[in-house]
């Protein structure tokens, strides 16, 4: 470094500092496996980078794989922030505010691999160009949620153009090593949401095929939350349920689901939908961090469209979450009562 001082660009002490204030913008968990890795971090400076790991792992009860895994998106998250320059969007990304937000948050950093799962037609009910042998099969057609699945696949695809995102339906998915499982639409046509279940705090009530099947949450002691409907028959909302997991082996799994197609919709654009999305977003990072969470929202509907929640304005109906190493989840929020 002959030659530099230590406030010219390209001095260590220079790299050191904007490699902090890029950290500072990620979420605190990719920012603490980025000074881990760096050797940033106080509580785990260590010689060597297995050490660094090794501590870190020890203090979050995981695998040191696993915080290998999740460093290696940390650093492409801190190099896509750092390539961006602090005001600067994402080349070939969505130019709008809270677009890093939203990668975060969907776990889009980089070149990431996304499954998304999209709740399938039961058989009796296919009709005959969704099934492989016919002659003019459509592939698409055995989807059930296909409003939200072209949804979601467009808003993924303006937000991170190099994440490569793949669709699936439950029957075609199985093991994976992708960052993120996007599962949409609910436990009775979707497969994958049912190995879930048994670890959510809620679920919903079945009921024979044209009748709603209600949310049902076992720790408020309340009535089932279903959709509202006119006198004449006419949808008012719905219930949308938004679920993030994050896996031992790193995967983030987000649920979008709902009583009708409208709350699974609802649940997708919350988190998605132009400026309200990294709103919401940021909702969520500062009432539960990365914890697991839960969050229900009224989808509701007005002339066939389906509208979006602001949460931080109108509140969630319910937000759940549970603490990192917890077993059970507890309530941030309860406006259920307002149904």
């Amino acid at each position: 470094m002959t030659g530099t001082t230590r406030d010219e660009p390209g001095s260590v002490l220079a790299l050191v500092s904007a490699i902090r204030r890029a950290a500072a913008s990620l979420s605190p968990s990719d920012r603490l496996l980025v000074e881990v890795e760096l050797n940033l971090h106080a509580d785990h400076a260590l010689p060597t980078l297995t050490a660094r790991q090794e501590s870190l792992a020890a203090a979050l009860r995981c695998a040191a794989k696993t915080v290998r895994r999740r460093s290696d998106r940390a650093l492409e998250a801190l190099a896509l922030v750092m390539a961006a320059g602090e005001d600067e969007p994402v080349a070939g990304g969505d130019p709008r505010p809270g677009h890093d937000d939203l990668l975060r948050f969907w776990r889009l950093d980089g070149s990431a691999v996304v499954d998304v799962v999209c709740s399938e037609i039961p058989d009796e009910e296919l009709p005959p160009y969704a099934r492989t042998g016919d002659r003019n099969y459509l592939r698409y057609a055995k989807f059930a949620d296909l409003d939200t699945l072209m949804f979601v696949r467009t808003r993924l695809a303006q937000l991170a153009p190099h994440a490569s995102v793949r669709d699936f339906a439950p029957s075609e998915h199985h093991e994976t090593d992708a960052a993120a499982v996007i599962v949409i639409g609910g436990p009775p046509w979707n497969a994958k949401y049912r190995e879930f279940m048994p670890q959510l705090p809620y679920h919903f009530e079945p009921h024979p095929l044209g009748q709603d099947d209600p949310l049902v949450v076992p720790m408020l002691g309340s009535a089932p939350i279903g959709p509202r409907w006119t006198a004449r028959g006419e949808l008012i909302d719905d219930v949308g349920v938004f679920t993030r997991l994050t896996l031992t082996s790193g995967t983030t799994v987000f649920l979008l689901g709902g009583c009708l197609t409208a709350g699974v919709l609802g649940a997708a654009r919350t988190f998605l939908h132009g400026d309200v999305g990294p709103a919401n977003v940021r909702w969520v990072h500062d009432h539960v961090g990365d914890d697991d969470v839960v969050v229900v929202v009224e989808s509701r509907r007005f002339a066939g469209m389906t509208d979006t929640t602001e949460i931080a304005v109108d509140g969630p109906l319910l937000a759940l979450r549970r603490p990192r190493g917890a077993s059970t989840f507890e309530v941030v929020k309860d406006h259920t009562r307002r149904r």
